[in-house]
């Protein structure tokens, strides 16, 4: 058994029949909010039932989701931006500095219109079929990683975990970024690893300009400053400052084609909108009792939506099972992690849950370890994981708001 458990084929064959079930029973038993946030696809209707294509489709599927299914409210943006992308649809948009999931949509339609109209229906579907492969790509990725690093059975179990955790089950079914997200979170884990395995200025230059590449997708500097943490801890400051330089040359590079080639304004939705980051500047004209109340809550605000994101039982067994990291230096990799997303929440002024949970490369092996240190009984482990798996499928809106969790500078 051991022995099937190593084979690739073996490995594809589970790992993506698993994410195919995990596709059909999120359409099935969706987990999505009943806010205004989240919009009954009966409101997109008209928009996918513009072409016949879409009414056979529509005719053939629409019966088989589940009447709970609900879109996200930033979904017709992706859709507008992915069908349209030109300046016309980005000018103005929310997600003007995130460009590359809704390209990423474009490049994917483009053999399609030599077939069929490319309407919103179809660019819906290309998204889910997107997501699907970014999410087998991750998973995959993920479980080769972490065999190299641990065990066949920690990239088994980890691997499971992620398949079946609340991250996926609420987000493959939507056609945003945040597949994309989770895959760039490993595909980093793994071009890192490789080049601490053996360095080198081209591996460098790359690893960065790829960094760079995927943060146009969301703008998730948690995983720059982990790199820089690193960099600082192991006295590798002059990489550092070199990575810190490639990796935003892609954002700058995209900045200037908006302003130069497209001639429109470049902003920032979340800086404009919402202020994240523009708080550190204020603090100084702020009473000190403001300032502390603030920097009082932001640890129990970051602990609280870590506990959530992954539902409790991981983080308590990754607490656990951390001191059994192989690595030498397993504190600064372990407590390196969660500072640099802890930080970005504090700079941003915000922690939200679906941030949190892309620190599931450490949390997930490290709870299986930690379950290892707890009870080696198979039975023991397989129960827990299946409660895991099992608080992961449910619809977890109807327990608390998984899209995002608090701001703690709300009531100032």
């Amino acid at each position: 058994m051991t022995n099937i458990f190593q084979k690739q084929w073996f490995v594809f064959f589970v790992l993506i029949s698993f994410i195919i079930f995990q596709l059909i029973y999120s359409f099935l038993f969706p987990s999505n909010g009943q806010t205004s946030a989240w919009l009954p696809i009966s409101q997109y209707l008209e928009k996918f039932s513009s072409e016949s294509s879409d009414n056979f489709l529509l005719s053939k599927i629409y019966p088989l989701i589940s009447p709970q299914y609900r879109l996200n409210s930033d979904v017709g943006h992706y859709l507008e931006l992915g069908r349209n992308f030109s300046k016309e649809y980005f000018a103005g948009s929310p997600f003007l500095q995130r460009p590359l999931h809704p390209f990423l949509i474009f490049l994917a339609s483009l053999p399609t219109k030599f077939f069929i109209p490319t309407s919103y229906g179809v660019i819906f579907g290309l998204s889910i079929l997107l997501n699907f492969i970014l999410i087998s790509a991750t998973v995959i990725l993920f479980f080769f990683l972490l065999r190299k690093l641990f065990s066949l059975k920690v990239a088994w179990l980890s691997s499971l975990l992620l398949i079946f955790s609340p991250y996926v089950h609420g987000y493959i079914n939507q056609p945003l970024a945040e597949m994309l997200m989770a895959f760039f979170v490993v595909l980093s884990c793994f071009l890192l690893h490789n080049y601490i395995q053996k360095s080198s200025v081209f591996k460098l230059v790359l690893f960065s300009l790829i960094v760079g590449i995927f943060m146009l997708g969301k703008m998730f500097f948690a995983l720059s400053i982990f790199i820089l943490l690193l960099a600082i801890c192991f006295k590798r400051c002059k990489e550092g400052v070199i990575f810190l330089m490639i990796h935003l040359a892609p954002l700058f590079l995209w900045y200037l084609w908006v302003r130069q080639v497209w001639h429109i304004p470049y902003f920032v939705n979340e800086v404009q909108n919402w202020h994240f980051g523009v708080w550190f500047f204020e603090i100084f004209y702020w009473p000190w009792q403001k300032t502390f109340q603030i920097f009082v809550n932001v640890l129990p605000d970051f602990v609280t939506a870590l506990t959530f994101s992954f539902l409790v039982i991981p983080v308590i067994l990754s607490v656990l099972g951390f001191r059994k990291l192989p690595f030498k230096h397993k504190n600064a990799i372990y407590f390196g992690s969660l500072s640099s997303v802890f930080l970005l929440g504090l700079i941003m002024g915000a922690y939200f849950i679906r941030h949190v949970f892309l620190l599931f490369p450490i949390i997930y092996p490290t709870a299986v370890l930690g379950m290892e240190r707890l009870n080696k009984s198979s039975i023991f482990q397989a129960i827990i994981i299946g409660i895991i798996m099992l608080i992961s499928s449910i619809n977890i809106y109807q327990i608390f708001n998984y899209n995002d969790f608090h701001y703690y500078l709300s009531g100032f």
